[in-house]
Protein backbone atom coordinates (compact mmCIF):
# COMPACT_ATOMS: atom_id res chain seq x y z
CA UNK A 1 0.00 0.00 0.00
CA UNK A 2 1.40 3.45 -0.86
CA UNK A 3 2.55 5.66 1.73
CA UNK A 4 1.27 9.53 2.11
CA UNK A 5 3.58 11.69 0.06
CA UNK A 6 6.17 13.68 1.77
CA UNK A 7 5.60 17.63 1.64
CA UNK A 8 6.29 19.97 -1.41
CA UNK A 9 5.42 16.57 -3.21
CA UNK A 10 3.85 16.61 -6.76
CA UNK A 11 1.72 13.69 -7.52
CA UNK A 12 2.68 11.95 -10.52
CA UNK A 13 -0.67 12.43 -12.69
CA UNK A 14 -0.73 16.49 -11.32
CA UNK A 15 0.52 19.06 -14.07
CA UNK A 16 4.36 20.44 -12.75
CA UNK A 17 4.67 23.45 -11.17
CA UNK A 18 5.95 26.31 -12.67
CA UNK A 19 8.67 29.17 -11.27
CA UNK A 20 6.70 32.34 -9.28
CA UNK A 21 9.33 34.48 -11.46
CA UNK A 22 9.21 33.00 -14.66
CA UNK A 23 5.65 31.15 -15.30
CA UNK A 24 6.72 29.38 -17.68
CA UNK A 25 9.67 27.61 -16.83
CA UNK A 26 8.88 24.63 -14.82
CA UNK A 27 9.96 24.60 -10.90
CA UNK A 28 12.20 22.49 -8.88
CA UNK A 29 12.55 23.93 -5.86
CA UNK A 30 10.08 25.67 -3.35
CA UNK A 31 11.54 28.36 -0.27
CA UNK A 32 10.95 27.13 3.05
CA UNK A 33 10.69 30.66 3.96
CA UNK A 34 8.40 32.60 1.61
CA UNK A 35 7.42 29.43 0.04
CA UNK A 36 7.77 30.44 -3.95
CA UNK A 37 8.15 28.30 -6.59
CA UNK A 38 11.81 28.30 -7.72
CA UNK A 39 13.49 27.40 -11.40
CA UNK A 40 16.99 26.71 -11.78
CA UNK A 41 17.84 30.54 -12.71
CA UNK A 42 15.68 31.45 -9.63
CA UNK A 43 17.39 29.26 -7.12
CA UNK A 44 20.83 29.42 -6.17
CA UNK A 45 23.75 26.08 -4.75
CA UNK A 46 26.44 26.08 -2.15
CA UNK A 47 28.53 23.58 -1.42
CA UNK A 48 29.17 22.15 1.97
CA UNK A 49 31.93 20.20 0.90
CA UNK A 50 30.95 17.27 -1.58
CA UNK A 51 27.07 18.81 -0.67
CA UNK A 52 25.67 20.89 -2.64
CA UNK A 53 22.83 23.31 -0.68
CA UNK A 54 19.90 25.01 -2.38
CA UNK A 55 18.39 28.94 -1.25
CA UNK A 56 16.21 30.91 -2.38
CA UNK A 57 17.16 34.67 -4.60
CA UNK A 58 14.37 36.17 -3.60
CA UNK A 59 14.56 35.94 0.22
CA UNK A 60 17.77 34.02 0.82
CA UNK A 61 15.95 31.35 2.96
CA UNK A 62 16.44 27.27 2.80
CA UNK A 63 15.00 25.87 -0.78
CA UNK A 64 14.08 22.07 -0.57
CA UNK A 65 13.76 20.01 -3.47
CA UNK A 66 10.17 19.80 -5.23
CA UNK A 67 9.19 15.88 -5.29
CA UNK A 68 7.47 13.72 -7.48
CA UNK A 69 6.74 10.00 -7.72
CA UNK A 70 9.22 8.00 -9.48
CA UNK A 71 6.03 6.95 -11.93
CA UNK A 72 6.09 10.05 -13.18
CA UNK A 73 8.12 8.71 -16.38
CA UNK A 74 6.22 5.82 -16.98
CA UNK A 75 7.37 2.26 -17.29
CA UNK A 76 6.60 2.48 -21.01
CA UNK A 77 9.09 5.19 -21.55
CA UNK A 78 12.05 3.63 -19.09
CA UNK A 79 11.34 0.24 -21.38
CA UNK A 80 11.94 1.57 -24.83
CA UNK A 81 15.96 1.81 -23.41
CA UNK A 82 15.92 -1.43 -21.87
CA UNK A 83 17.51 -3.23 -24.92
CA UNK A 84 20.34 -1.04 -24.16
CA UNK A 85 21.04 -2.85 -20.94
CA UNK A 86 23.02 -5.38 -21.82
CA UNK A 87 24.62 -3.84 -24.83
CA UNK A 88 26.88 -1.48 -22.52
CA UNK A 89 30.68 -2.43 -21.75
CA UNK A 90 30.12 -3.47 -18.63
CA UNK A 91 26.74 -5.74 -19.47
CA UNK A 92 29.48 -7.73 -22.01
CA UNK A 93 32.04 -8.23 -19.71
CA UNK A 94 28.99 -9.42 -16.71
CA UNK A 95 28.08 -11.68 -19.78
CA UNK A 96 31.05 -12.85 -20.77
CA UNK A 97 32.11 -13.36 -17.09
CA UNK A 98 28.96 -15.83 -16.39
CA UNK A 99 29.40 -17.38 -20.07
CA UNK A 100 32.57 -18.31 -18.93
CA UNK A 101 31.53 -20.10 -15.82
CA UNK A 102 28.13 -21.79 -17.37
CA UNK A 103 30.37 -23.13 -20.29
CA UNK A 104 33.04 -24.87 -18.33
CA UNK A 105 29.83 -26.35 -15.75
CA UNK A 106 27.95 -27.06 -19.27
CA UNK A 107 31.05 -29.02 -20.32
CA UNK A 108 31.50 -30.90 -16.82
CA UNK A 109 27.67 -31.64 -17.21
CA UNK A 110 27.96 -33.10 -20.36
CA UNK A 111 30.91 -35.33 -20.13
CA UNK A 112 30.36 -36.64 -16.23
CA UNK A 113 29.61 -40.07 -15.10
CA UNK A 114 25.84 -39.88 -14.66
CA UNK A 115 25.59 -40.36 -10.97
CA UNK A 116 27.90 -37.28 -11.02
CA UNK A 117 26.11 -34.78 -12.95
CA UNK A 118 23.75 -33.64 -10.21
CA UNK A 119 26.40 -30.81 -8.87
CA UNK A 120 27.59 -29.17 -11.95
CA UNK A 121 23.56 -29.03 -12.73
CA UNK A 122 23.02 -27.75 -9.56
CA UNK A 123 26.05 -25.17 -9.73
CA UNK A 124 24.71 -24.33 -13.09
CA UNK A 125 21.32 -23.18 -11.86
CA UNK A 126 22.76 -21.81 -8.94
CA UNK A 127 24.78 -19.35 -10.78
CA UNK A 128 22.22 -18.32 -13.84
CA UNK A 129 19.51 -17.75 -11.16
CA UNK A 130 21.79 -15.46 -8.50
CA UNK A 131 23.17 -13.72 -11.17
CA UNK A 132 19.61 -13.52 -12.78
CA UNK A 133 18.16 -12.19 -9.44
CA UNK A 134 21.18 -10.24 -8.43
CA UNK A 135 20.49 -7.46 -11.50
CA UNK A 136 16.99 -7.28 -10.86
CA UNK A 137 17.77 -6.01 -7.22
CA UNK A 138 20.04 -3.55 -8.74
CA UNK A 139 17.72 -2.29 -11.55
CA UNK A 140 15.26 -1.79 -8.83
CA UNK A 141 17.59 0.34 -7.44
CA UNK A 142 18.12 2.20 -10.60
CA UNK A 143 21.50 1.06 -11.74
CA UNK A 144 21.27 1.40 -15.65
CA UNK A 145 24.53 -0.95 -16.00
CA UNK A 146 25.90 -4.54 -14.92
CA UNK A 147 27.67 -4.86 -12.65
CA UNK A 148 29.59 -8.13 -11.49
CA UNK A 149 27.92 -10.21 -8.96
CA UNK A 150 29.59 -10.60 -5.85
CA UNK A 151 28.88 -14.18 -3.99
CA UNK A 152 30.94 -13.41 -0.98
CA UNK A 153 28.45 -15.69 1.05
CA UNK A 154 28.11 -19.12 -1.30
CA UNK A 155 25.29 -20.34 0.18
CA UNK A 156 22.94 -17.58 0.63
CA UNK A 157 24.74 -15.83 -2.56
CA UNK A 158 24.76 -18.57 -5.13
CA UNK A 159 23.07 -21.73 -3.87
CA UNK A 160 19.96 -20.33 -2.26
CA UNK A 161 18.84 -17.70 -4.86
CA UNK A 162 19.77 -20.98 -7.27
CA UNK A 163 16.98 -23.59 -5.64
CA UNK A 164 14.25 -20.19 -5.39
CA UNK A 165 14.92 -19.70 -9.02
CA UNK A 166 14.09 -23.01 -10.08
CA UNK A 167 11.32 -23.24 -7.99
CA UNK A 168 9.73 -20.21 -8.72
CA UNK A 169 10.27 -21.05 -12.28
CA UNK A 170 8.95 -24.31 -12.15
CA UNK A 171 5.94 -23.67 -9.77
CA UNK A 172 4.41 -21.73 -12.89
CA UNK A 173 4.52 -24.40 -15.06
CA UNK A 174 3.52 -26.84 -12.97
CA UNK A 175 0.05 -27.03 -14.33
CA UNK A 176 0.78 -27.45 -17.67
CA UNK A 177 3.49 -30.14 -16.78
CA UNK A 178 1.22 -32.60 -14.48
CA UNK A 179 -1.50 -31.77 -17.22
CA UNK A 180 0.40 -33.41 -20.16
CA UNK A 181 1.95 -35.91 -17.80
CA UNK A 182 -0.55 -36.84 -16.25
CA UNK A 183 -4.14 -35.80 -16.24
CA UNK A 184 -4.86 -35.59 -19.81
CA UNK A 185 -6.61 -38.40 -21.78
CA UNK A 186 -4.00 -40.95 -22.80
CA UNK A 187 -1.25 -39.15 -20.81
CA UNK A 188 2.31 -39.66 -21.11
CA UNK A 189 3.69 -40.73 -18.05
CA UNK A 190 7.18 -39.96 -16.67
CA UNK A 191 9.20 -41.74 -19.51
CA UNK A 192 7.34 -39.96 -22.15
CA UNK A 193 7.12 -36.38 -20.25
CA UNK A 194 10.79 -36.00 -20.65
CA UNK A 195 11.17 -36.62 -24.25
CA UNK A 196 8.08 -33.86 -24.27
CA UNK A 197 10.06 -31.44 -22.24
CA UNK A 198 13.63 -32.04 -23.84
CA UNK A 199 12.01 -31.69 -27.22
CA UNK A 200 13.03 -34.76 -28.25
CA UNK A 201 9.17 -35.74 -28.92
CA UNK A 202 6.33 -33.81 -29.71
CA UNK A 203 2.96 -35.20 -30.55
CA UNK A 204 0.52 -33.55 -32.72
CA UNK A 205 -2.56 -33.71 -30.75
CA UNK A 206 -0.71 -31.71 -28.24
CA UNK A 207 -0.05 -29.03 -29.42
CA UNK A 208 -4.35 -29.20 -30.72
CA UNK A 209 -4.67 -29.44 -26.80
CA UNK A 210 -7.00 -26.42 -25.68
CA UNK A 211 -6.74 -26.77 -22.14
CA UNK A 212 -2.57 -27.26 -22.50
CA UNK A 213 -2.98 -23.81 -23.84
CA UNK A 214 -5.00 -22.60 -21.42
CA UNK A 215 -2.24 -23.62 -18.98
CA UNK A 216 0.62 -21.90 -20.93
CA UNK A 217 -0.94 -19.15 -20.94
CA UNK A 218 -1.73 -18.84 -17.03
CA UNK A 219 1.98 -19.71 -16.66
CA UNK A 220 2.76 -16.76 -19.14
CA UNK A 221 0.98 -13.97 -17.12
CA UNK A 222 1.76 -16.15 -13.76
CA UNK A 223 5.80 -15.87 -14.50
CA UNK A 224 6.42 -12.03 -13.35
CA UNK A 225 4.84 -12.16 -10.26
CA UNK A 226 7.09 -15.48 -9.08
CA UNK A 227 9.60 -13.63 -10.16
CA UNK A 228 9.36 -10.84 -8.89
CA UNK A 229 8.20 -12.48 -5.40
CA UNK A 230 11.14 -14.33 -5.61
CA UNK A 231 13.69 -11.60 -6.15
CA UNK A 232 12.43 -9.35 -3.32
CA UNK A 233 12.39 -11.93 -0.71
CA UNK A 234 9.10 -12.91 -0.03
CA UNK A 235 8.19 -16.27 0.87
CA UNK A 236 8.10 -18.85 -2.03
CA UNK A 237 4.48 -19.60 -0.48
CA UNK A 238 3.42 -15.78 -1.83
CA UNK A 239 3.74 -17.61 -5.36
CA UNK A 240 0.50 -19.59 -4.73
CA UNK A 241 -1.38 -17.47 -2.37
CA UNK A 242 -4.17 -16.74 -4.94
CA UNK A 243 -5.54 -13.45 -3.07
CA UNK A 244 -2.19 -11.86 -2.67
CA UNK A 245 -1.17 -12.60 -6.51
CA UNK A 246 -4.29 -10.87 -7.65
CA UNK A 247 -3.52 -8.04 -5.10
CA UNK A 248 0.06 -7.76 -6.53
CA UNK A 249 -1.40 -7.35 -10.14
CA UNK A 250 -4.20 -5.01 -9.02
CA UNK A 251 -1.67 -2.90 -7.38
CA UNK A 252 0.79 -2.64 -10.03
CA UNK A 253 -2.27 -2.59 -12.62
CA UNK A 254 -1.14 -2.06 -16.73
CA UNK A 255 2.65 -1.93 -15.77
CA UNK A 256 2.19 -5.35 -14.67
CA UNK A 257 0.65 -6.75 -18.30
CA UNK A 258 3.05 -4.58 -19.63
CA UNK A 259 5.93 -6.21 -18.06
CA UNK A 260 4.21 -9.70 -19.19
CA UNK A 261 3.87 -8.04 -22.70
CA UNK A 262 7.87 -7.37 -22.64
CA UNK A 263 9.16 -10.90 -21.09
CA UNK A 264 6.90 -12.60 -23.49
CA UNK A 265 8.40 -10.92 -26.21
CA UNK A 266 11.99 -11.52 -24.96
CA UNK A 267 10.87 -15.25 -24.54
CA UNK A 268 10.19 -15.13 -28.25
CA UNK A 269 13.74 -14.36 -28.95
CA UNK A 270 15.45 -16.36 -26.45
CA UNK A 271 13.95 -18.92 -28.97
CA UNK A 272 15.69 -17.82 -31.50
CA UNK A 273 18.50 -17.26 -29.78
CA UNK A 274 18.90 -20.81 -28.95
CA UNK A 275 18.48 -21.56 -32.68
CA UNK A 276 21.79 -19.29 -32.63
CA UNK A 277 23.25 -21.15 -30.15
CA UNK A 278 22.95 -24.47 -31.60
CA UNK A 279 24.52 -23.58 -34.50
CA UNK A 280 27.21 -21.91 -33.14
CA UNK A 281 27.51 -25.06 -31.24
CA UNK A 282 27.90 -27.04 -34.66
CA UNK A 283 30.28 -25.30 -35.85
CA UNK A 284 32.56 -26.80 -32.99
CA UNK A 285 35.47 -23.86 -32.02
CA UNK A 286 37.08 -25.64 -29.77
CA UNK A 287 35.30 -23.58 -26.20
CA UNK A 288 34.64 -20.59 -28.32
CA UNK A 289 31.60 -22.08 -29.58
CA UNK A 290 30.20 -22.96 -26.12
CA UNK A 291 30.80 -19.57 -24.74
CA UNK A 292 29.67 -17.37 -27.63
CA UNK A 293 26.50 -20.03 -27.52
CA UNK A 294 26.59 -19.39 -23.61
CA UNK A 295 26.11 -15.46 -24.19
CA UNK A 296 23.99 -15.50 -26.68
CA UNK A 297 21.18 -17.34 -24.56
CA UNK A 298 21.91 -14.93 -21.79
CA UNK A 299 21.12 -11.82 -23.10
CA UNK A 300 17.14 -12.36 -23.13
CA UNK A 301 17.24 -13.42 -19.66
CA UNK A 302 19.47 -10.43 -18.28
CA UNK A 303 17.25 -8.20 -20.26
CA UNK A 304 13.86 -9.79 -18.41
CA UNK A 305 16.00 -9.21 -15.30
CA UNK A 306 16.53 -5.39 -16.20
CA UNK A 307 12.45 -5.62 -16.79
CA UNK A 308 11.33 -6.85 -13.69
CA UNK A 309 13.99 -4.64 -12.17
CA UNK A 310 12.36 -1.31 -13.79
CA UNK A 311 9.05 -2.50 -12.54
CA UNK A 312 9.99 -2.56 -9.26
CA UNK A 313 11.60 0.59 -9.42
CA UNK A 314 8.86 2.22 -10.51
CA UNK A 315 6.28 0.63 -8.83
CA UNK A 316 7.85 -1.11 -5.90
CA UNK A 317 5.99 0.61 -3.78
CA UNK A 318 2.75 -0.52 -4.64
CA UNK A 319 4.23 -4.08 -2.91
CA UNK A 320 5.49 -2.76 -0.09
CA UNK A 321 9.27 -3.11 -1.52
CA UNK A 322 11.93 -0.84 -0.24
CA UNK A 323 11.07 2.94 1.87
CA UNK A 324 8.36 4.39 0.29
CA UNK A 325 9.84 7.93 0.61
CA UNK A 326 12.91 6.35 -2.01
CA UNK A 327 10.06 6.33 -4.68
CA UNK A 328 9.67 10.08 -4.63
CA UNK A 329 12.17 11.67 -6.44
CA UNK A 330 12.96 16.16 -7.09
CA UNK A 331 10.72 17.27 -10.02
CA UNK A 332 13.65 18.08 -12.47
CA UNK A 333 16.34 15.36 -11.79
CA UNK A 334 19.70 16.06 -12.19
CA UNK A 335 18.89 19.55 -12.74
CA UNK A 336 21.16 22.10 -10.37
CA UNK A 337 20.74 25.74 -10.21
CA UNK A 338 22.44 27.46 -12.33
CA UNK A 339 23.83 30.33 -9.83
CA UNK A 340 26.16 29.31 -7.45
CA UNK A 341 27.67 30.73 -4.26
CA UNK A 342 30.47 30.61 -1.93
CA UNK A 343 30.99 27.49 -0.50
CA UNK A 344 29.85 27.31 3.62
CA UNK A 345 31.76 29.20 6.23
CA UNK A 346 33.55 31.20 3.29
CA UNK A 347 33.21 34.85 2.85
CA UNK A 348 34.08 34.66 -1.04
CA UNK A 349 32.18 36.82 -2.15
CA UNK A 350 29.18 35.08 -5.40
CA UNK A 351 29.46 34.29 -8.31
CA UNK A 352 28.12 36.37 -10.67
CA UNK A 353 24.81 36.76 -10.42
CA UNK A 354 22.06 38.68 -12.76
CA UNK A 355 21.31 42.45 -12.20
CA UNK A 356 18.66 42.32 -9.77
CA UNK A 357 19.40 39.13 -7.90
CA UNK A 358 20.34 41.67 -4.37
CA UNK A 359 18.17 39.45 -1.92
CA UNK A 360 20.33 36.67 -1.93
CA UNK A 361 22.99 38.34 0.14
CA UNK A 362 20.89 38.65 3.18
CA UNK A 363 22.11 35.01 3.33
CA UNK A 364 26.14 36.08 4.57
CA UNK A 365 23.94 37.37 7.55
CA UNK A 366 24.46 35.45 10.58
CA UNK A 367 21.02 34.08 10.74
CA UNK A 368 21.05 33.11 7.26
CA UNK A 369 24.34 31.05 7.95
CA UNK A 370 23.32 29.36 10.98
CA UNK A 371 20.15 28.50 9.05
CA UNK A 372 22.58 26.55 6.49
CA UNK A 373 23.74 24.96 8.89
CA UNK A 374 25.10 21.22 8.53
CA UNK A 375 22.93 20.05 10.89
CA UNK A 376 19.84 21.99 9.90
CA UNK A 377 20.92 20.17 6.29
CA UNK A 378 21.18 17.09 7.64
CA UNK A 379 18.24 16.89 9.54
CA UNK A 380 16.18 17.73 6.35
CA UNK A 381 17.94 15.32 4.15
CA UNK A 382 17.18 12.33 7.05
CA UNK A 383 13.28 13.83 6.77
CA UNK A 384 13.35 13.49 3.14
CA UNK A 385 15.15 10.22 2.99
CA UNK A 386 17.69 11.28 0.93
CA UNK A 387 20.15 9.12 1.33
CA UNK A 388 22.88 10.31 -0.64
CA UNK A 389 22.48 13.65 0.83
CA UNK A 390 22.19 12.60 4.23
CA UNK A 391 25.69 10.10 4.03
CA UNK A 392 27.31 12.90 2.28
CA UNK A 393 26.56 15.43 4.83
CA UNK A 394 27.09 13.41 7.59
CA UNK A 395 30.29 12.85 6.92
CA UNK A 396 31.51 16.62 7.09
CA UNK A 397 29.89 16.47 10.40
CA UNK A 398 31.78 13.59 12.15
CA UNK A 399 34.45 15.83 13.05
CA UNK A 400 31.87 17.53 15.86
CA UNK A 401 31.14 16.09 18.75
CA UNK A 402 28.74 13.16 18.37
CA UNK A 403 25.49 14.66 20.87
CA UNK A 404 25.04 17.51 18.51
CA UNK A 405 23.61 15.20 15.89
CA UNK A 406 20.17 13.48 17.23
CA UNK A 407 20.81 9.59 18.06
CA UNK A 408 17.82 9.43 14.91
CA UNK A 409 20.40 10.58 12.74
CA UNK A 410 23.19 8.69 13.17
CA UNK A 411 21.14 5.65 13.08
CA UNK A 412 19.19 6.62 9.81
CA UNK A 413 23.08 6.91 8.43
CA UNK A 414 23.92 3.89 10.34
CA UNK A 415 21.25 1.89 7.82
CA UNK A 416 21.60 3.55 5.02
CA UNK A 417 25.27 2.83 4.72
CA UNK A 418 25.13 -0.36 5.68
CA UNK A 419 22.54 -0.69 2.63
CA UNK A 420 24.86 0.93 0.04
CA UNK A 421 28.08 -1.33 1.20
CA UNK A 422 30.06 1.35 2.68
CA UNK A 423 30.08 -0.66 6.03
CA UNK A 424 33.35 1.25 7.34
CA UNK A 425 30.45 4.37 8.16
CA UNK A 426 27.88 2.23 8.92
CA UNK A 427 29.49 0.85 12.05
CA UNK A 428 30.83 4.37 13.04
CA UNK A 429 27.29 5.65 12.75
CA UNK A 430 25.73 3.23 14.57
CA UNK A 431 28.47 3.37 17.45
CA UNK A 432 27.24 6.96 17.62
CA UNK A 433 23.40 5.72 17.70
CA UNK A 434 24.59 4.10 20.84
CA UNK A 435 26.70 6.67 22.67
CA UNK A 436 24.95 9.91 21.65
CA UNK A 437 21.90 8.31 23.78
CA UNK A 438 22.92 4.90 25.48
CA UNK A 439 19.02 5.41 27.56
CA UNK A 440 17.17 5.60 24.43
CA UNK A 441 15.47 3.02 22.37
CA UNK A 442 17.94 3.76 19.80
CA UNK A 443 20.59 2.56 21.29
CA UNK A 444 20.14 -1.56 21.66
CA UNK A 445 18.53 -1.10 17.76
CA UNK A 446 21.42 0.63 16.81
CA UNK A 447 23.56 -1.88 18.79
CA UNK A 448 22.02 -5.18 16.93
CA UNK A 449 22.60 -3.81 13.40
CA UNK A 450 26.16 -3.15 14.35
CA UNK A 451 26.64 -6.23 15.25
CA UNK A 452 24.69 -7.73 12.35
CA UNK A 453 27.14 -5.05 9.93
CA UNK A 454 30.68 -6.97 11.92
CA UNK A 455 29.13 -10.43 11.54
CA UNK A 456 27.38 -10.59 8.32
CA UNK A 457 29.09 -8.15 5.88
CA UNK A 458 32.91 -7.98 7.55
CA UNK A 459 33.29 -11.00 8.75
CA UNK A 460 34.51 -10.32 12.07
CA UNK A 461 32.47 -12.46 14.32
CA UNK A 462 34.73 -12.24 17.29
CA UNK A 463 33.96 -8.24 17.61
CA UNK A 464 30.16 -9.12 16.45
CA UNK A 465 29.59 -11.73 19.39
CA UNK A 466 31.41 -8.98 21.79
CA UNK A 467 28.49 -6.63 21.05
CA UNK A 468 25.95 -9.06 21.09
CA UNK A 469 26.96 -9.57 24.90
CA UNK A 470 26.88 -6.06 25.66
CA UNK A 471 23.40 -5.83 24.51
CA UNK A 472 22.18 -8.63 26.78
CA UNK A 473 24.20 -7.08 29.41
CA UNK A 474 22.83 -3.43 29.14
CA UNK A 475 19.51 -3.93 27.94
CA UNK A 476 18.74 -7.53 29.06
CA UNK A 477 14.87 -6.91 28.84
CA UNK A 478 14.86 -5.47 25.47
CA UNK A 479 13.61 -7.07 21.95
CA UNK A 480 17.08 -6.04 20.98
CA UNK A 481 18.27 -8.55 23.57
CA UNK A 482 15.77 -11.63 22.62
CA UNK A 483 17.70 -11.11 19.00
CA UNK A 484 21.14 -11.38 20.46
CA UNK A 485 20.38 -14.45 22.53
CA UNK A 486 19.44 -16.49 19.49
CA UNK A 487 23.18 -15.73 18.23
CA UNK A 488 25.30 -15.37 20.90
CA UNK A 489 26.89 -19.08 21.86
CA UNK A 490 26.34 -20.01 25.72
CA UNK A 491 28.70 -19.15 28.43
CA UNK A 492 30.82 -21.66 29.34
CA UNK A 493 31.40 -19.99 32.85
Amino acid sequence: MNALPPPDAVDADAPAPFCKQHPRVPAGWRCQSCEAALCPDCAVGRRAQTVELVACTLCGGGASPILTHRSRQSLAWRLKGAWRYVFTLSGLQVVTAVSLVLSFLGFTLEFAAPFLKLLPLALYGSAFWATFFTLVRDSSRGHTELETPEFTDFFNDAILPGIKGLTAFAAVWMPAIVWTGFLRPGHTGWYELGFILSGDKLPPELLRDPVLWALVLLGVAWLPQALIVTAVGMPPSSIFNVPAVLRMVRALGRDYFLTVGALVALGVLHLGAHGLAWALRWQDWVFISRILAEAVTLVAPFTAAHVLGLLLYVRGDSLGYGVARDYWVPILGETRPRLTAAPLREDAPLAALPEGVEAFTEVKDASRQAESDGLLALASAVEARDVPQAMALYTTLRAQPKVRVPPEHHLFVGQAAAVEGNFPLAVAALESAADAAPDEATAPRALVLLARVLGERMSDAARAEEVYRYVLHRYPDSSAARFARERVPPSSD
